[in-house]
Protein backbone atom coordinates (compact mmCIF):
# COMPACT_ATOMS: atom_id res chain seq x y z
CA UNK A 1 0.00 0.00 0.00
CA UNK A 2 1.37 3.42 -1.17
CA UNK A 3 1.37 5.92 1.82
CA UNK A 4 1.86 9.58 1.71
CA UNK A 5 5.13 10.70 3.82
CA UNK A 6 4.51 12.15 7.17
CA UNK A 7 6.54 15.77 7.25
CA UNK A 8 6.58 17.45 10.25
CA UNK A 9 6.01 21.31 9.47
CA UNK A 10 8.25 23.51 11.03
CA UNK A 11 9.18 20.47 13.10
CA UNK A 12 5.97 19.86 14.05
CA UNK A 13 4.92 23.55 15.49
CA UNK A 14 2.09 22.57 17.97
CA UNK A 15 4.12 20.19 19.18
CA UNK A 16 7.60 21.71 19.80
CA UNK A 17 8.91 25.36 19.66
CA UNK A 18 9.51 25.42 15.70
CA UNK A 19 12.54 25.21 13.73
CA UNK A 20 14.58 24.31 16.13
CA UNK A 21 16.94 21.29 16.55
CA UNK A 22 14.91 20.29 19.61
CA UNK A 23 11.90 19.57 17.38
CA UNK A 24 13.61 18.42 14.63
CA UNK A 25 15.57 15.78 16.55
CA UNK A 26 12.34 15.40 18.29
CA UNK A 27 10.69 14.33 15.02
CA UNK A 28 13.13 12.29 13.81
CA UNK A 29 13.36 10.02 17.00
CA UNK A 30 9.54 9.94 16.88
CA UNK A 31 9.99 8.12 13.74
CA UNK A 32 8.13 10.68 11.47
CA UNK A 33 9.75 10.59 7.47
CA UNK A 34 10.83 14.20 7.50
CA UNK A 35 10.59 18.10 8.24
CA UNK A 36 9.98 21.36 6.67
CA UNK A 37 11.96 23.74 7.36
CA UNK A 38 12.32 27.54 6.43
CA UNK A 39 16.06 28.70 4.94
CA UNK A 40 17.25 32.23 4.74
CA UNK A 41 20.97 34.22 4.72
CA UNK A 42 22.14 36.29 7.50
CA UNK A 43 24.12 39.30 6.82
CA UNK A 44 27.31 37.23 6.44
CA UNK A 45 25.91 34.92 4.13
CA UNK A 46 25.22 31.96 6.52
CA UNK A 47 22.11 29.94 6.05
CA UNK A 48 20.17 29.81 9.14
CA UNK A 49 16.26 28.15 9.72
CA UNK A 50 13.87 30.57 10.60
CA UNK A 51 10.40 31.68 9.11
CA UNK A 52 9.54 35.40 9.39
CA UNK A 53 11.91 38.12 7.39
CA UNK A 54 12.09 39.96 10.86
CA UNK A 55 13.20 38.45 14.47
CA UNK A 56 9.63 37.00 15.90
CA UNK A 57 8.83 39.37 18.92
CA UNK A 58 6.45 36.87 20.25
CA UNK A 59 9.09 34.05 19.86
CA UNK A 60 12.32 35.93 20.43
CA UNK A 61 14.31 36.87 23.62
CA UNK A 62 17.94 37.69 24.12
CA UNK A 63 19.77 34.71 25.85
CA UNK A 64 19.80 37.13 28.97
CA UNK A 65 15.87 36.80 29.01
CA UNK A 66 15.29 39.76 27.52
CA UNK A 67 11.94 39.46 25.22
CA UNK A 68 12.13 41.36 21.92
CA UNK A 69 10.20 44.65 22.22
CA UNK A 70 7.40 45.78 19.58
CA UNK A 71 8.51 49.33 18.62
CA UNK A 72 6.91 51.50 15.96
CA UNK A 73 9.71 50.07 13.30
CA UNK A 74 9.71 46.23 12.61
CA UNK A 75 12.20 44.40 14.59
CA UNK A 76 15.51 43.42 12.33
CA UNK A 77 15.44 41.74 9.27
CA UNK A 78 17.40 38.26 9.34
CA UNK A 79 19.16 39.73 6.44
CA UNK A 80 20.26 42.21 8.38
CA UNK A 81 22.11 40.60 11.32
CA UNK A 82 25.06 38.10 11.22
CA UNK A 83 24.97 34.50 12.19
CA UNK A 84 26.77 35.83 15.31
CA UNK A 85 24.24 38.34 16.29
CA UNK A 86 21.36 35.55 15.30
CA UNK A 87 23.58 33.49 18.27
CA UNK A 88 22.33 36.50 20.95
CA UNK A 89 18.43 35.03 20.61
CA UNK A 90 16.61 31.73 21.72
CA UNK A 91 13.92 30.23 20.15
CA UNK A 92 12.44 27.27 22.39
CA UNK A 93 9.55 29.81 24.60
CA UNK A 94 6.84 31.56 23.23
CA UNK A 95 6.26 34.71 24.96
CA UNK A 96 3.52 34.24 27.99
CA UNK A 97 0.28 35.97 27.02
CA UNK A 98 0.99 36.41 23.50
CA UNK A 99 -1.25 35.39 20.41
CA UNK A 100 1.24 33.00 19.60
CA UNK A 101 1.38 31.13 22.92
CA UNK A 102 -2.40 30.70 22.61
CA UNK A 103 -2.08 28.99 19.30
CA UNK A 104 0.64 27.02 20.62
CA UNK A 105 -0.79 25.94 24.11
CA UNK A 106 0.34 22.20 23.68
CA UNK A 107 3.86 22.62 22.63
CA UNK A 108 6.86 21.76 24.81
CA UNK A 109 8.79 25.00 24.95
CA UNK A 110 12.68 24.61 25.59
CA UNK A 111 14.71 27.11 26.83
CA UNK A 112 18.13 27.70 25.20
CA UNK A 113 16.61 26.56 21.68
CA UNK A 114 19.51 29.03 19.17
CA UNK A 115 18.12 29.44 16.20
CA UNK A 116 20.11 26.73 14.16
CA UNK A 117 21.87 26.72 10.51
CA UNK A 118 20.69 24.44 7.92
CA UNK A 119 23.87 22.56 8.67
CA UNK A 120 23.23 21.87 12.22
CA UNK A 121 19.50 20.59 11.58
CA UNK A 122 21.13 17.63 8.78
CA UNK A 123 23.50 16.71 11.24
CA UNK A 124 21.53 16.59 13.89
CA UNK A 125 18.65 14.57 12.41
CA UNK A 126 21.13 12.15 10.31
CA UNK A 127 22.28 11.50 13.87
CA UNK A 128 19.03 10.34 14.94
CA UNK A 129 17.70 8.95 11.76
CA UNK A 130 19.60 8.93 8.94
CA UNK A 131 16.62 8.76 6.00
CA UNK A 132 15.16 11.37 7.37
CA UNK A 133 14.06 13.55 4.85
CA UNK A 134 13.96 17.63 4.94
CA UNK A 135 12.03 20.01 2.82
CA UNK A 136 13.88 22.72 2.62
CA UNK A 137 11.56 26.21 1.56
CA UNK A 138 13.53 28.92 0.37
CA UNK A 139 12.21 32.17 2.04
CA UNK A 140 12.55 34.94 -0.24
CA UNK A 141 10.57 38.10 -0.74
CA UNK A 142 12.18 41.08 -2.56
CA UNK A 143 13.59 43.92 -0.13
CA UNK A 144 12.98 41.37 2.83
CA UNK A 145 15.78 38.68 1.98
CA UNK A 146 18.69 37.87 -0.04
CA UNK A 147 17.75 36.61 -3.89
CA UNK A 148 16.08 33.41 -4.51
CA UNK A 149 18.73 32.89 -6.85
CA UNK A 150 21.34 32.99 -3.74
CA UNK A 151 19.62 31.08 -1.36
CA UNK A 152 19.49 28.66 -3.32
CA UNK A 153 22.99 28.36 -4.10
CA UNK A 154 23.81 28.05 -0.46
CA UNK A 155 21.09 25.58 -0.06
CA UNK A 156 23.27 23.49 -2.79
CA UNK A 157 26.50 24.30 -1.36
CA UNK A 158 25.30 23.00 2.37
CA UNK A 159 23.38 19.99 0.51
CA UNK A 160 26.58 19.03 -1.03
CA UNK A 161 28.54 19.69 1.87
CA UNK A 162 26.93 17.33 3.90
CA UNK A 163 26.15 14.60 1.24
CA UNK A 164 22.40 15.22 1.34
CA UNK A 165 21.22 15.11 -1.55
CA UNK A 166 19.14 12.06 -1.53
CA UNK A 167 17.35 13.09 1.82
CA UNK A 168 16.44 16.71 0.81
CA UNK A 169 13.31 18.20 -1.26
CA UNK A 170 13.81 21.82 -2.07
CA UNK A 171 10.60 23.52 -2.14
CA UNK A 172 9.38 27.25 -2.26
CA UNK A 173 6.38 29.77 -3.29
CA UNK A 174 9.29 32.32 -4.96
CA UNK A 175 9.68 30.02 -8.18
CA UNK A 176 13.34 31.30 -9.59
CA UNK A 177 15.09 29.79 -6.82
CA UNK A 178 14.11 26.71 -7.63
CA UNK A 179 14.58 27.41 -11.50
CA UNK A 180 17.98 28.37 -10.49
CA UNK A 181 18.30 25.01 -8.57
CA UNK A 182 17.37 23.02 -11.16
CA UNK A 183 19.74 24.48 -13.87
CA UNK A 184 22.50 24.16 -11.36
CA UNK A 185 21.78 20.50 -10.14
CA UNK A 186 19.12 18.46 -12.27
CA UNK A 187 19.34 15.38 -10.00
CA UNK A 188 18.01 17.93 -6.63
CA UNK A 189 13.97 17.19 -5.72
CA UNK A 190 12.53 20.65 -6.47
CA UNK A 191 8.45 21.04 -5.52
CA UNK A 192 7.28 24.07 -6.58
CA UNK A 193 4.83 25.73 -3.85
CA UNK A 194 1.36 27.14 -4.66
CA UNK A 195 -0.29 29.38 -1.56
CA UNK A 196 -3.82 29.49 -0.76
CA UNK A 197 -5.38 31.74 -3.16
CA UNK A 198 -3.45 30.57 -6.03
CA UNK A 199 -5.21 29.35 -9.34
CA UNK A 200 -1.62 28.14 -10.81
CA UNK A 201 -1.59 24.38 -11.16
CA UNK A 202 0.40 21.34 -12.66
CA UNK A 203 1.46 22.80 -15.90
CA UNK A 204 3.02 25.31 -15.40
CA UNK A 205 5.08 23.67 -12.36
CA UNK A 206 6.15 21.02 -14.77
CA UNK A 207 7.20 23.81 -17.95
CA UNK A 208 9.04 25.05 -15.03
CA UNK A 209 11.26 21.78 -14.52
CA UNK A 210 9.75 20.91 -11.37
CA UNK A 211 9.34 17.22 -9.62
CA UNK A 212 6.64 17.77 -7.36
CA UNK A 213 3.74 20.57 -6.79
CA UNK A 214 3.34 21.36 -3.62
CA UNK A 215 0.04 22.52 -2.47
CA UNK A 216 -2.17 24.28 -0.18
CA UNK A 217 -4.56 22.66 1.40
CA UNK A 218 -7.69 24.43 0.47
CA UNK A 219 -6.35 23.82 -2.92
CA UNK A 220 -5.93 20.28 -2.74
CA UNK A 221 -8.03 18.06 -4.59
CA UNK A 222 -8.76 14.53 -6.41
CA UNK A 223 -8.43 17.06 -9.86
CA UNK A 224 -5.85 18.59 -8.65
CA UNK A 225 -4.33 14.67 -8.12
CA UNK A 226 -4.93 14.06 -11.50
CA UNK A 227 -3.46 16.42 -12.91
CA UNK A 228 0.00 16.24 -11.11
CA UNK A 229 -0.05 13.08 -12.18
CA UNK A 230 -0.55 13.53 -15.73
CA UNK A 231 2.15 15.69 -15.65
CA UNK A 232 4.62 13.30 -14.10
CA UNK A 233 5.10 15.32 -11.03
CA UNK A 234 5.00 13.97 -6.91
CA UNK A 235 1.93 15.74 -5.20
CA UNK A 236 2.61 17.45 -1.12
CA UNK A 237 -0.25 19.13 0.61
CA UNK A 238 0.82 21.41 3.27
CA UNK A 239 -0.33 22.41 6.50
CA UNK A 240 -3.31 19.93 7.27
CA UNK A 241 -3.96 19.96 10.94
CA UNK A 242 -7.36 18.98 10.62
CA UNK A 243 -8.29 15.20 11.02
CA UNK A 244 -10.63 14.60 8.31
CA UNK A 245 -8.63 16.46 5.91
CA UNK A 246 -6.00 13.84 6.83
CA UNK A 247 -7.96 10.60 5.96
CA UNK A 248 -9.46 12.46 2.81
CA UNK A 249 -6.15 13.43 1.63
CA UNK A 250 -4.42 9.61 2.38
CA UNK A 251 -7.47 8.32 0.74
CA UNK A 252 -6.73 10.55 -2.80
CA UNK A 253 -3.34 8.99 -2.67
CA UNK A 254 -1.32 12.18 -1.99
CA UNK A 255 3.00 11.50 -1.66
CA UNK A 256 3.22 13.87 1.32
CA UNK A 257 1.10 15.83 3.85
CA UNK A 258 3.12 18.21 6.09
CA UNK A 259 1.21 19.45 9.17
CA UNK A 260 1.95 20.64 12.67
CA UNK A 261 0.60 17.65 14.37
CA UNK A 262 2.49 15.09 12.47
CA UNK A 263 1.57 12.37 15.93
CA UNK A 264 -2.14 13.11 14.72
CA UNK A 265 -0.96 11.94 10.87
CA UNK A 266 0.70 9.09 11.99
CA UNK A 267 -2.37 7.56 13.76
CA UNK A 268 -3.80 7.68 10.61
CA UNK A 269 -1.29 5.98 8.46
CA UNK A 270 -1.39 3.03 10.42
CA UNK A 271 2.24 3.14 12.08
CA UNK A 272 3.30 1.26 14.97
CA UNK A 273 5.88 0.75 17.50
CA UNK A 274 8.04 3.91 18.32
CA UNK A 275 6.58 5.58 15.34
CA UNK A 276 8.09 3.92 12.61
CA UNK A 277 6.05 2.46 9.12
CA UNK A 278 3.93 -0.26 9.20
CA UNK A 279 4.86 -3.65 7.59
CA UNK A 280 4.17 -3.34 4.10
CA UNK A 281 3.77 0.32 4.14
CA UNK A 282 5.92 1.77 1.02
CA UNK A 283 6.17 5.51 -0.38
CA UNK A 284 5.63 6.91 -4.06
CA UNK A 285 9.05 7.52 -5.60
CA UNK A 286 9.80 11.22 -5.10
CA UNK A 287 13.24 11.95 -6.94
CA UNK A 288 13.32 13.37 -10.63
CA UNK A 289 14.32 10.09 -11.72
CA UNK A 290 10.51 8.92 -11.15
CA UNK A 291 9.45 11.36 -14.25
CA UNK A 292 12.62 12.65 -15.74
CA UNK A 293 14.45 15.84 -15.73
CA UNK A 294 14.21 18.23 -18.52
CA UNK A 295 16.86 21.34 -18.49
CA UNK A 296 15.46 22.85 -22.04
CA UNK A 297 11.72 23.12 -20.30
CA UNK A 298 13.83 24.79 -16.79
CA UNK A 299 15.67 27.10 -19.57
CA UNK A 300 13.14 27.93 -21.49
CA UNK A 301 10.55 28.97 -18.57
CA UNK A 302 8.54 31.98 -20.04
CA UNK A 303 7.76 33.48 -16.31
CA UNK A 304 8.51 33.02 -12.68
CA UNK A 305 5.57 32.97 -10.99
CA UNK A 306 4.98 33.47 -7.39
CA UNK A 307 2.59 31.17 -5.31
CA UNK A 308 2.87 33.39 -2.32
CA UNK A 309 4.52 33.32 1.67
CA UNK A 310 1.76 31.18 3.20
CA UNK A 311 3.92 27.80 4.08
Amino acid sequence: MMTPLNIAHRGGAQLWPENTLFAFVSAARAGYDGAELDVQLTRDDRLVVFHDFHLKPGLCRTTGGDWLRRRLKPPPLIRELSLAELSQFEVGRPKPGTLYARRHRRMIARDGEPIPTLAAVIAAVRAVKPAFRLFIEIKAQRGLSAAPEAIAEAAIAELQAAEFFGNAILVGFDWAGLIHAKKRKPDLTCWFSTDTRSRLDAEPIAAAGGDGWFCAANRASPRAVQKARAHALAFGVWTVNDARDMQALIAQGVDAICTDRPDKLQTFLGRVGDGGAAQGTRHRPLTPTARGSDSSAVANCPSTPRGGEGD
